[in-house]
């Protein structure tokens, strides 16, 4: 039924296969990036949790723009909502209550769109290129390294836009 909130909920969630390519190893790379910045929990650091949304933006925008159309598993609705739907598993995952997940993803979206507005998206554009290629052959630690490395560009990049500001 159109109406019903789980229904709905459903259709934005990515199959597992989606999932593990563009949502995990985002993920894993934004937490450790976050540890080395001295923060043990993502959600607390929120260059990390930018970085963790444009990292799995770009993945869905090049798991797009590469695999044909029939092979997608997920329908597009659940992949354009990835982005912020892995940050809200993030911010759930904290213990959160709903009205604060609700609050800190807003937040999240409008510093997104403020960044993107001077280019900080930008910053890890090359290290997130090598890790999909790296992920479409599977080579799964390459990927890891390629976003990790990507994460950290994007984190620094937020720093110093706040610095600058």
């Amino acid at each position: 039924m159109a109406n019903d909130p789980q229904a709905q909920s459903d259709e934005l969630k990515l199959a597992s296969e989606e999932y593990r390519l563009v949502v995990a190893p985002a993920l894993a790379a934004a937490a450790e990036t976050a540890a080395e910045r001295g923060d043990p929990q993502l959600f607390n650091d929120m260059a990390s949790m930018l970085a963790l949304c444009w990292m799995v933006e770009g993945l869905v925008a090049a798991y797009q723009r590469e695999v044909d159309r029939e092979q997608w598993v997920s329908e597009a609705p659940a992949m354009d909502a990835a982005p912020l739907g892995a940050c809200a598993l993030v911010f759930t995952e904290s213990d959160l209550e709903a009205d604060q997940v609700n609050e800190c993803i807003g937040a999240l979206a409008q510093a997104s769109r403020l960044l993107k507005e001077d280019g900080v998206d930008k910053a890890g554009r090359e290290a997130l290129t090598a890790a999909w290629r790296a992920l479409r052959v599977d080579a799964y630690e390459q990927a890891i390294d390629r976003l990790q490395g990507c994460a950290r560009a994007m984190a620094v990049a937020v720093d110093e836009w706040e610095q600058h500001r």
